[in-house]
């Protein structure tokens, strides 16, 4: 009975020590991209404000959100990963996302003076005294 072990590793890969091709990435394309969009930020933040503060509001989140794509996906590599990290990426982002959704409701709608919400818990004495009872 003779053994035959020349096709026992025949399914593990040989290359493994093999170095992965380098990207070029425009570190220096990004970082001008990255500045004026914080440029942008502050401008908008300074100088345009909306007239509806949930504009504003979601126009600063909107550049946050593209100067965090920016950094996630070439200065920490993602861009040239697998298919796997944007899984591990995009399941926590999903229930993160719901969480602030769910929780939304409670917060947002609310009535002057009503215990329907969260936000009762904070009001103590102290902050439910207006400057203007305190000058009486």
């Amino acid at each position: 009975m003779s053994h035959d072990t020349s096709n026992h590793y025949a399914d593990e890969p040989h290359d493994v020590s093999q170095p992965l091709p380098h990207h070029h990435v425009p570190y220096l394309a990004i970082f001008g991209a990255l500045v004026v969009l914080t440029i942008i930020t502050v401008a908008i933040g300074i100088f345009l404000r909306f007239s509806s503060e949930a504009v504003n509001v979601l126009l600063a989140l909107l550049i946050a959100a593209v100067k965090a794509s920016l950094v996630a996906l070439f200065f920490m590599h993602l861009k040239f990963e697998g298919k796997l990290i944007y899984l591990i990426f995009i399941v926590p982002l999903a229930l993160c996302v719901l969480l602030v959704v769910a929780l939304l409701p409670d917060i947002v709608m609310t009535k002057e003076g009503s215990d329907s919400s969260s936000l009762h818990l904070f009001n103590t004495p102290a902050m439910m005294q207006t400057p203007a009872a305190e000058h009486r």
